[in-house]
């Protein structure tokens, strides 16, 4: 048989984690209830590079803002460096599969159309154009193609276009953004 001291303190501490008229598991659950559980694109989320970002030689950035479980939005600034310095930039959503996003856009009057490929790993995304389908708006003999490096795992909250005005991607949707023409 036990002795009586050590089994009255065991008895104690048990006694002591548990809150009158709860059950004892009520405030392991509780917090977790209260935290939304994290988008699936949350997993590319960030800021991934190419090149120059200083703008001095060709280069370019990808920001990725998880908009859902399957989609992102995408806010892409590429130039073709010297000596034109071409730049292209754009503000769209990609639905994302399997680690692979799809981007299709088509402006006015355009018979084509852009559709970009985005190939994402845990470091970098791999942009392509589909073939036949590279009218994506931007400046002569600038392209999206590249390998992005990551170089953040951040959220995103905001992007500057070429005249430095700020949007934030929570606020402004990419319809609402391309209908203004900011």
């Amino acid at each position: 048989m036990l002795p009586k001291a050590p089994f009255a303190a065991v008895l104690l501490l048990l006694l002591a984690g548990c809150q009158p008229d709860q059950p004892a598991t009520a405030t392991a659950t509780r917090p977790n209830a209260a935290r939304p559980a994290p988008l699936r694109t949350a997993a590319y989320a960030g800021e991934y590079n190419w090149g120059d970002t200083t703008r001095e030689q060709a280069g370019g950035t990808l920001l990725v803002y998880p908009e859902s479980d399957s989609t992102v939005l995408l806010a892409l600034d590429v130039s073709n460096g010297p000596p034109a310095f071409h730049l292209g930039n754009m503000y769209r959503r990609a639905v994302v599969r399997r680690g692979v996003g799809h981007c299709a856009f088509q402006y006015d009057g355009d018979s084509l159309g852009c559709r970009l490929r985005l190939a994402f790993s845990p470091q970098a995304v791999v942009v392509s154009t589909e073939r036949g389908h590279g009218e994506c708006g931007f400046g002569q003999g600038v392209s999206a193609d590249e390998t992005y490096r990551r170089t953040s795992s951040a959220v995103p909250q905001q992007f500057s276009d070429a005249e430095g005005r700020k949007t934030r991607f929570k606020s402004t949707t990419p319809e609402q953004y391309n209908a203004t023409g900011l």
